[in-house]
């Protein structure tokens, strides 16, 4: 049987799993490397630290610092995604041609990148998160943090459904 190797970026480092946003994505580890998936975790560590655990369930764990205050700001893209924009993890991903799972659109800049144009990606989308960013703008009275473009991050998630983020299949025998 071949072996299996996918590449999971995470906007979060996945354990412990004490909250929603990585409740489910540590589970999900699990249940893929319990049914043979080699996975290559990439996780932007933001205060939680690194994890042994999670070196249990992963061929490799690798984490990349998240662009904090200013330098995660962008007039092109939403802070959420430019802040975790991050050459070192683009230059660990084309090592090999093994499919990507983006977790969440926080993690979605290397679709701006012509180099995986034709890499098997999967974007997750945990939310409607377009409309919670648009509600978040509308009832914000801070004019800077109305600077996020709440209608551009809308058009970006439609965007990257229609670019061609391509699905795989694994048989199970």
């Amino acid at each position: 049987m071949e072996t299996k190797h996918l590449h999971i970026i995470c906007h979060d480092v996945p354990y412990p799993p004490d909250y929603g946003g990585v409740y489910d994505l540590f589970y999900k580890i699990k249940m893929l490397s319990a049914n043979g998936v080699h996975i290559h975790l990439h996780c932007f560590e933001y205060g939680r630290g690194e994890q042994e655990e999670l070196t249990k369930y992963c061929a490799e764990v690798k984490y990349y610092s998240r662009k904090q205050g200013h330098k995660g700001f962008s007039h092109k893209l939403p802070y959420i995604v430019c802040s975790r924009s991050n050459q070192e993890l683009l230059d660990d991903l084309l090592e090999d041609n093994y499919p990507i799972l983006i977790e969440g659109i926080h993690c979605s800049y290397l679709l701006n990148d012509p180099r995986f144009k034709e890499r098997k990606i999967i974007l997750r989308l945990h939310n409607v998160e377009w409309l919670y960013y648009k509600q978040l703008y509308q009832t914000c009275s801070s004019f800077f943090k109305k600077m996020f473009p709440a209608d551009r991050n809308k058009c970006r998630q439609l965007r990257l459904v229609s670019i061609g983020q391509c699905l795989f299949e694994w048989k199970t025998e």
